[in-house]
């Protein structure tokens, strides 16, 4: 047991500690993938490496940094690790999480105007990853084993020796009493080294429970990456979606302030035209009128019908209690509803 400790003891004591940059684009995923390489590189080059000793204040020089710098890509995601080794736990976590941040920001500066443009996040600040691995109940237990085997095979052999001398010198009743004890410890030692085997079989699969539970982390990870990349882009579709429909409520309020068109002079004899986009009335327009004209129109396109939509809920903003709409917004009415209007006026004449 003294050895295995002794080998837990002079193993390695490097610390580890990683931090995670999630890149996204607004031309989705797909124009993240071929970049992934040539970021990785960037996360361990000498501008990083430099960078992070400069706000540091280290002592050890860039290309010794550099070494002590990894990155890689996180399969099935636009997720770079970036991870830091030393001697000390807290120095490590310091170099990783200074290393993504300066990455962050080189990325946002190098990519972010460009062709596809990349932006940069730290998705997960830096941590350790684990201690020394030293496995001093394993290697202590290892240690055991081996010291009661070779204890077994020294006592089988001085219990064989023994025998050969009572066979050589007669009956003596006192090496009878010490054989037994040496067979009664025999024994003993045969049930401790089963015991040991049975303890290691459990290390073992425990060690294998917990690989299992860091690759599921990782497929967690990975899915978290992923679902950040999709919200991104869907807030960004809300918020040309919200621009739209301010610039149209806009448009709407400058047309109800205008003053109403002066009304045309009756022609004598009008030429025939095609189908008028507003039907010529003597009063205003009602608000119910305009719903039902648009609900019978049943072959819109969807973009029709949503335009259509979109101008019925901000015109009601100017409607009266009755639903009557000022005489200002006729020439926006004829624009957007003329056909629609034009169609009821067909049908409610047949």
């Amino acid at each position: 047991m003294l050895a295995g400790v002794l080998v837990s003891l002079l193993g390695s004591g490097t610390r580890r500690a990683e931090a995670s940059v999630l890149i996204s684009s607004p031309a989705g995923p797909a124009a993240v993938k071929p970049m992934l390489p040539n970021l990785r590189e960037l996360a361990t080059s000498g501008v990083v490496a430099a960078n992070v000793r400069s706000t540091l204040r280290l002592k050890q020089s860039t290309p010794d940094l550099r070494r002590q710098l990894h990155a890689t890509v996180r399969p099935q995601s636009e997720v770079i690790a970036i991870s830091a080794t030393d001697e000390l736990a807290d120095h490590a976590r310091q170099v990783a999480q200074e290393a993504a941040l300066v990455f962050a920001q080189l990325v946002d500066a190098r990519f972010g105007t460009g062709e596809p443009a990349l932006h940069a996040a730290v998705l997960d600040s830096a941590h350790e990853l684990g201690g020394p691995d030293r496995h001093f109940v394993r290697n202590g237990l290892i240690g055991a084993l081996v010291g009661l085997l070779l204890g077994s095979a020294s006592m089988f052999v001085l219990a064989s020796g023994a025998r050969q001398l009572v066979a050589a010198g007669g009956d003596d009743p006192d090496l009878s009493k010490r054989e037994g004890l040496l067979e009664q410890r025999v024994k003993g030692v045969t049930a401790r080294e089963r015991a040991l085997a049975d303890r290691a079989g459990k290390l073992a699969a425990r060690e294998q429970e917990l690989e299992a539970r860091a690759a599921k982390l990782t497929a967690a990870e990975r899915e978290v990456g992923s679902r950040a990349g999709e919200l991104a882009s869907s807030q960004r579709e809300l918020a040309d979606r919200a621009t739209e429909i301010a610039t149209s409520k806009r448009e709407l309020e400058a047309l109800a302030d205008a003053p109403p068109p002066p009304v045309p002079e009756p022609l004598s004899a009008p030429e025939p035209e095609a189908e008028p986009a507003l039907l010529t009335r003597a009063g205003t327009w009602n608000l119910s009128e305009l719903q039902r004209a648009v609900d019978a129109y049943a072959d819109a396109t969807p973009e029709q019908a949503e335009s259509w939509r979109t101008y019925l809920y901000f015109v009601r903003e100017h409607a009266a209690p009755d639903g009557t709409l000022p005489r200002s917004l006729d020439p926006l009415i004829g624009d957007i509803f003329g056909e629609a209007l034009a169609r009821s006026a067909r049908a409610s004449t047949e």
